[in-house]
């Protein structure tokens, strides 16, 4: 594997960590969620404190960037979707003053995202073409990102380079074992997820 490193011959690789947001809520929700009052019933998780768990699993990484793709409902479409554009607001207004890069998407009044998978895909694609990176987290289970790896794999192999990609995800009942193709599978334990808690909760209060 193609390494950076400092001055003094200690070397690092650089990893990046991509999380498909609304993803690892509802996988966290499924896998351990037990009612409205635990902190899986809504994304509770620090981004910041996950990236860097997931990062720190192997000795000689480096968090060289947090990227972090989720979709925001209109909140003139209902009183669900105000409570939740003003939960992701919040959340996401607090990510970009961490230096976090923040993809905000749209949410279909069917409750789809639009362009976040594209745009997750995407940069994934454009990070590898730049050299950004040796390893690559992706918290997600989609098998949609597949063909995203596969390119970068393609691109990094013409650049002479052998990059590492993981799939991590929430382990748990009623969570498939299975994560992005092309990728290693990780599964992130309860006592993980609840050691990267984010300890300010940004639903909006009943007036």
């Amino acid at each position: 594997m193609a390494s950076a490193g400092p001055p003094g011959g200690c070397f690092f690789v650089r990893t990046i960590v991509i999380i498909d947001g609304q993803n690892l809520y509802h996988m966290a929700r499924t896998a351990w969620a037990s009612g409205a009052s635990t902190p899986y019933a809504w994304p509770s998780y620090d981004v910041e404190k996950l990236a860097g768990a997931l990062v720190g699993r192997v000795p000689g990484r480096t968090l060289a960037e947090v990227r972090f793709y989720t979709g925001v409902p209109d909140p003139r479409t209902g009183a669900k979707q105000l409570f939740w554009h003003g939960f992701w607001s919040s959340k996401i207004r607090h990510m970009k003053s961490q230096g976090i890069y923040v993809y905000r998407g749209r949410v279909s009044a069917a409750g789809q995202e639009k362009g976040v998978d594209v745009s997750l895909a995407l940069d994934l694609v454009r990070a590898t073409y730049e050299r950004r990176y040796e390893a690559a987290i992706i918290v997600s289970q989609d098998w949609d990102f597949g063909p995203a790896v596969r390119f970068a794999k393609e691109i990094a192999e013409a650049q002479g380079r052998q990059l590492v990609f993981e799939s991590c995800f929430p382990a748990g009942r009623g969570v498939s074992r299975r994560g992005v193709p092309g990728t290693n599978w990780v599964r992130i334990d309860k006592a993980t997820y609840e050691a990267c808690l984010d300890p300010t909760d940004y639903r909006p209060k009943a007036r």
